[in-house]
């Protein structure tokens, strides 16, 4: 039986312009995280803002990045910088319903200090980081870590 620890919740907004039809409608949309973040958002391909899949690879790569600093703390590892070059792959299944089919991640972490992890010892923080992640644990599809 899953137990609920807590929520995390926001608020989406749209507006009609112009015509709605099944030929097209407007995907711009705002999303509102609270705290007075707004977040501008649109369909795949639109111009205007973040899509639902961009955010997608954004929250796994956002999650494994949390759950990594967690980790490098607790060994009270020295992290001075980490970015993340995330990819979202939509495919199309044989039903032709289509899919996030793989979240490819390209973390970069910047040590400093007395104790600097080799190569072996990163990548073993990724995997277990992976492991942790709220987000990788909530997902079908593969997930792919390439520390860099």
């Amino acid at each position: 039986m899953t137990q609920k620890i807590s929520e995390h919740s926001m608020d989406l907004h749209w507006q009609r312009e112009g015509e709605f039809s099944h030929q097209g409608f407007e995907r711009r949309h705002q999303l509102d995280f609270g705290h007075q973040v707004q977040l501008a958002a649109g369909g795949a391909g639109n111009d205007y803002g973040s899509d639902p899949e961009q955010m997608l690879a954004a929250s796994m790569a956002s999650c494994h990045m949390m759950t990594f600093l967690a980790l490098a703390a607790k060994k009270r590892l020295n992290v001075v910088s980490y970015e993340d070059h995330a990819v979202a792959e939509l495919a199309q299944r044989d039903d032709g319903r289509f899919h996030i089919s793989r979240i490819l991640l390209s973390p970069l972490a910047v040590f400093e200090g007395d104790k600097i992890p080799d190569a072996e010892a990163i990548l073993a923080m990724h995997h277990k980081a992976h492991e942790h992640c709220f987000i990788a644990n909530s997902v079908l599809c593969e997930v792919e870590v390439n520390p860099r």
